[in-house]
């Protein structure tokens, strides 16, 4: 569920936030560049915060003077420690919001890019992204987590001023770098009443984010860096670098470019300062970044009967509803549009994450609990009843066009199944074209879930969904026996 659906918001003109999907990741990032940009008066400040944090880890790297023993490389090390801030719910690698990240690998290398940038002249840098170009590049993810960390507060306030405005219920909670200290050179966390998350293993607040700060490719890259230095300084590279061998050079060669040239390096970062870097359309979602938990909804929609087991042994069937919702929302009421975009047809992750979404739509509906529905077409999914029972299946979803198709059937679903202790799985085939789902093809489908059932001891239940796009039913034109039939002489009337 949504922040906005679960709270009830009513969204005004000055509701410009994205609304986050509140049991997984979202995967788009907070782009720096879009922040040092924004004039608002809560943003104005924000960006200038952001360097001052990073003045204050040169200062500390300097002072160590390369002693990693030493009390203030110590304190750069805790300061360059950017855990992944749970509380946005965003980031490029799926999973629930409570994981991990990459703190340390994230650590190290913008740790690196600050002792780089002293050596080479910097008291600081103009923009923080130029600390990862001197070590040939971070992901947008790294780099947003490090801005999520270092500029919490204002997002901290900009989500109270939401809660405020809608009457949104808030909890006190202990936030995790919610400030910095200059003067201690040390985070703080904070005492702070934000709303909560509760579709997280652990309660968590909820930190919201402006639409127009969010991207899903990063503005600042090593591969636009390096075509950047090509083009206007090629004269003065050719000595050091071949420029025949650019398309298929690796990071570190891009970052000794950086390092040997920093001039340029901040040249490049200027020049980005007066393009235009739109934010990712969140609205229009081209990429389908966003908007697949209201695609499976739609397709849920379409649902025509529900069906509740009241035992065990209906749970195959209940299973099978469930895929046949999905199916028949896709065939029959129109809804193969929610899996294509602009005549291309989505990916396979995406497609999972549309069925996943028609799932859970389709058991909260029906008042049933799913636990795991990360992994809904592909493994292993727990359902809870509302008499108190539990059951696992095993849905596998792969498209007709996977490489790996043929694997999928044959082993990766029984050897799932197996792992689960599920007797029955099932295996959703998604054909996109003509050629998926011609008879031989999917007579070919049966037989490889007759085979796998056989040799794995397991029954593996194939279900083929037709997501070819439809004409409009307004340019359907019947077939030529059709209208020959219609213009031949009735044979009583002949009579």
């Amino acid at each position: 569920m949504r922040f906005g659906e679960h709270y009830e918001i009513v969204r005004s003109e000055a509701d410009d936030w994205f609304d986050p999907y509140l049991a997984t990741d979202t995967p788009l990032c907070v782009e720096p560049f879009a922040i040092w940009a924004d004039t608002e008066d809560l943003w104005f400040g924000a960006h200038d915060h952001v360097l001052d944090f990073f003045a204050m880890v040169f200062d500390l790297v300097r002072e160590s003077d390369g002693n990693t023993a030493s009390l203030a490389w110590k304190k750069a090390q805790a300061l360059m420690l950017f855990p992944e801030p749970a509380e946005f719910c965003l980031g490029v690698a799926a999973g629930s919001p409570n994981g991990n990240g990459a703190g340390k690998v994230l650590q190290e290398g913008m740790l690196e890019g600050v002792r780089t940038a002293l050596g080479l002249g910097f008291d600081n840098v103009p923009h923080m992204e130029m600390l990862a170009l001197f070590q040939g590049g971070m992901g947008l993810d790294r780099i947003s987590d490090a801005v999520c960390n270092v500029a919490k507060s204002f997002f901290i306030t900009y989500t109270q001023q939401v809660a405020r405005r809608h009457n949104v219920p808030t909890e006190t909670f202990r936030v995790r770098n919610a400030t910095w200290d200059p003067a201690t050179a040390m985070w703080r966390d904070a005492e702070v009443d934000l709303p909560a998350n509760p579709y997280t293993s652990r309660r968590i607040p909820v930190l919201l984010v402006p639409k127009r700060f969010l991207r899903d490719i990063p503005v600042v890259t090593a591969d636009g860096f390096w075509k950047f230095a090509w083009n206007g300084h090629a004269e003065e590279l050719r000595t050091h670098f071949n420029y025949d061998i650019a398309r298929h050079v690796d990071r570190r060669e891009k970052a000794k470019l950086a390092r040997q040239n920093p001039a340029i390096v901040a040249e490049y970062l200027t020049s980005l300062e007066h393009e235009d870097h739109p934010p990712y359309d969140v609205d229009r979602d081209p990429n389908l970044r966003t908007s697949w938990w209201e695609r499976g909804g739609a397709i849920a929609a379409t649902a025509k009967t529900s069906f509740v087991p009241e035992d065990p042994a209906q749970f195959p069937d209940f299973v099978g509803t469930v895929i046949d919702v999905f199916k028949r929302g896709v065939e029959r009421e129109g809804e193969w549009q929610q899996l294509w975009h602009n005549n291309f047809a989505y990916g396979e992750k995406k497609v999972q994450m549309v069925f996943r979404a028609c799932v859970k739509h389709y058991c909260k509906a029906n008042d049933v609990a799913v636990a795991g529905e990360a992994n809904a077409g592909r493994g292993p999914v727990d359902f809870e009843f509302g008499r108190g029972w539990m059951a696992r299946s095993v849905v596998e979803l792969k498209l007709v066009s996977n490489t790996r198709f043929w694997d999928g059937i044959l082993a990766q679903t029984p050897e799932y199944a197996m792992a689960a202790d599920v007797n029955i799985a099932y295996f959703v085939a998604v054909a996109f074209t003509d050629a998926e789902m011609a008879d031989s093809l999917t007579a070919k489908v049966e037989k490889a879930a007759r085979i796998a059932s056989q040799r794995h001891n397991v029954e593996v239940r194939t279900v083929i969904v037709d997501a070819r796009q439809r004409p409009s039913a307004s340019k359907l034109k019947p077939p030529q026996e059709v209208r020959d039939e219609l213009h031949r002489p009735d044979e009583d009337a002949a009579a």
